[in-house]
């Protein structure tokens, strides 16, 4: 009910103090619900589809609103247009998301964690397993940038699940597991520029362990932490395109690594904090959440100069089934198709902006895609709630589900980034489950 008395609230400032429309009103007051619903959550259960939707709410209704009230030029068309279309397709995906009722599991998320913790007490070694298989996905990855993530980048996600493994079991090395994972990370981060990845591993790890507390989490506890979360995107955001600008060609295979240079740039941004702390910065990251220019653009282009998709998207959820190893052309993820095809926006194959699945709802059906929005929420909670079902057999399955969502985090992406992240994974963590079983070992 204080949620809902909050959006209301926020509902009325939007008309009264900037003169909002009823679209413009409302879709903030929807993104109020999704952010006191994520805070509410944090410490209640494992928060990660309540993350899912404050971010998208965020990207594809908070930003573009404020935008239109400060700088409207810089969107692709008039307001009333695009949430004529974003609104409904975001609010149907949370329904999708959140689920249209509101029974509770059978079990709490923490009674989930505490039978997982009991299933480690007596597999404390698995922790060193998993570490293994992920230096050795780490090494290939950083060896051979062209080798399938199902032999790389996969296995190297085993060293964060690895972490809780070492974590929960009560590893007496933990400490020097998760130093030795975490040095890894940061390494992977350099090499790559993927900054996003670094944040969203640190986040979903945060999820599960204040879960794990024994007292629940106080809301002045949570808004440090939410204060230290937005301090630190704020530096991500300040560092990112210079890094990425220094370091990045054009092509996705032309990156390189200069630790030099990141330290460079981190030293430089807390000598001199001004340049975090100004008003350029701040729209300037503020900017990079704003989905709706992306959807705008392919709503500006679709149908008018680009003919429908007509249900395109719908094949992604086969791709991921088929191994690139029987199929070399198969189509890769990233949003420089997207981008290229549906938008007028500048583009280049090392790109790492998308239109998001809402997006891809609207080129693909029209405003048929609020419907397609809805099940892609219900495809995110469908397989999250498997999770647990299965968890009721194999307790330490719960300890999984970052692998599974790390590439659903962000509405900057695709559903064949999003679908073919759950299914490789699963896929993945299905073959080592039954190899290391032959072996004698069982997580």
């Amino acid at each position: 009910m204080e949620r809902l008395i909050l959006s209301y609230i926020a509902f009325l400032l939007s008309v009264w103090l900037a003169d909002s429309s009823f679209y413009e009103a409302l879709a903030i007051s929807v993104s109020v619900y999704t952010c006191f619903l994520f805070v509410e959550r944090i410490g209640q259960r494992i928060a990660i589809l309540e993350w899912i939707g404050f971010i998208a709410a965020l990207e594809i209704l908070a930003v573009p609103t404020v935008t239109y009230w400060v700088f409207p030029a810089s969107m692709p068309m008039d307001s009333i247009t695009y949430f004529s279309y974003a609104l409904p397709a975001c609010m149907a995906f949370l329904a999708g998301l959140y689920g249209f009722t509101s029974h509770p599991q059978t079990n709490s998320h923490r009674e989930y964690i505490q039978r997982a913790v009991a299933y480690l007490r007596h597999r404390k070694g698995t922790s060193f397993v998993l570490f293994i298989i992920g230096v050795a996905g780490f090494l290939m990855k950083l060896g051979l940038s062209t080798v399938p993530s199902f032999a790389s980048t996969l296995p190297m996600y085993c060293l964060l699940v690895g972490v809780l493994y070492a974590y929960y079991s009560g590893n007496a090395f933990r400490t020097l597991l998760i130093g030795l994972v975490f040095t890894l990370l940061l390494v992977n981060t350099v090499r790559t520029g993927m900054f996003g990845e670094l944040f969203f591993w640190l986040l979903l790890l945060l999820l599960f362990r204040t879960v794990s507390v024994a007292n629940p989490l106080t809301i002045r506890a949570k808004a440090i932490l939410l204060s230290l979360a937005f301090a630190f995107l704020l530096v991500i955001q300040s560092i990112k395109a210079e890094y990425r600008y220094k370091t990045w060609g054009h092509f996705r295979n032309e990156r390189a690594a200069d630790a030099g240079l990141m330290g460079e740039l981190l030293l430089d941004r807390l000598t001199y904090p001004e340049k975090l702390l100004n008003s350029r910065h701040f729209f300037a990251s503020f900017g990079r959440f704003n989905q709706g220019i992306m959807i705008g653009s392919a709503m500006a282009k679709v149908p008018t100069h680009e003919a429908y998709a007509n249900g395109e998207v719908l094949l992604a959820l086969v791709y991921p089934m088929i191994p690139r190893l029987l199929w070399p052309d198969k189509p890769q993820t990233g949003g420089y198709e997207n981008i290229r095809r549906f938008t007028t926006l500048p583009q280049f194959e090392n790109t790492s902006i998308n239109l998001s699945p809402v997006g891809e709802g609207y080129v693909n059906f029209g405003y048929g895609g609020i419907l397609f929005s809805c099940f892609y929420g219900l495809l995110l909670r469908g397989s999250f709630q498997s999770v647990f079902g299965l968890a009721d057999r194999i307790p330490s399955l719960i300890l999984w589900l970052p692998m599974l969502y790390i590439g659903c985090l962000t509405m900057e992406t695709d559903l064949l980034s999003t679908w073919g992240s759950l299914v490789n994974s699963a896929l993945f963590m299905a073959s080592l489950f039954w190899s290391m079983k032959r072996l004698g070992i069982e997580f």
